[in-house]
């Protein structure tokens, strides 16, 4: 049986499966739809391919390849990307994303997936972008925890939540990228226009 996009967000929802807050996913459809020249995508943090299947049914000519590291969250979106009826332009990928090689240059990539480990995706992958490239890193606020970790007791949280405001720091520093951060949209997304 054929899942809405409905039904794969609330059922991720439910299961505590980590997919982009509402309002960070409109603010990224909306972009996309405003930068027409954006085809191909590369997303690291699949899940279970919610946001992948969002950002391809933007246009027709969108392509979108998406690395998960989780052999079931990996399995399960490669199933809702078939139901979807697009996996000529969303391909799934089973690997760590620090890890993925490709030769591809990409038009925008999103990352999304292990937040201590932003600067090494970023680092990882300036070989798959050029100037004008577009890096997009959702969860910069963790909850409002990275500008305000008194309110999380978790020594392992506050520690990667320092790693997140040193990395959204460096980002924001970083001249190679053209940097805005939105703390207010969704869970903190920052968008770095590559440029030189």
């Amino acid at each position: 049986m054929q899942k809405t996009l409905q039904e794969i967000h609330d059922e991720a929802r439910e299961k505590n499966i980590p997919v982009i807050k509402d309002e960070g996913m409109c603010f990224l459809l909306d972009y996309l739809k405003t930068n027409e020249n954006i085809r191909d995508i590369l997303e690291i943090g699949t899940a279970v391919g919610y946001s992948a299947i969002r950002m391809a049914s933007v246009r027709w000519d969108m392509t979108v390849d998406t690395v998960e590291v989780d052999p079931a969250m990996y399995e399960q979106a490669c199933a809702n990307v078939k139901d979807a009826g697009l996996e000529s332009r969303v391909h799934c990928y089973l690997c760590d994303g620090a890890v993925f090689e490709t030769a591809r240059i990409y038009d925008l990539i999103f990352i999304d997936a292990a937040k201590s480990q932003y600067r090494r995706y970023l680092e990882h992958f300036m070989k798959n972008s050029r100037v004008g490239t577009v890096f997009v890193f959702d969860n910069l606020a963790f909850h409002g925890i990275v500008d305000d970790n008194t309110l999380s007791h978790n020594r392992s949280t506050v520690q990667m939540v320092h790693k997140i405001l040193k990395f959204r720091e460096h980002l924001l520093k970083d001249e190679r990228f053209e940097t805005v951060y939105y703390s207010d949209t969704g869970d903190g997304i920052a968008v770095a226009k590559r440029i030189k």
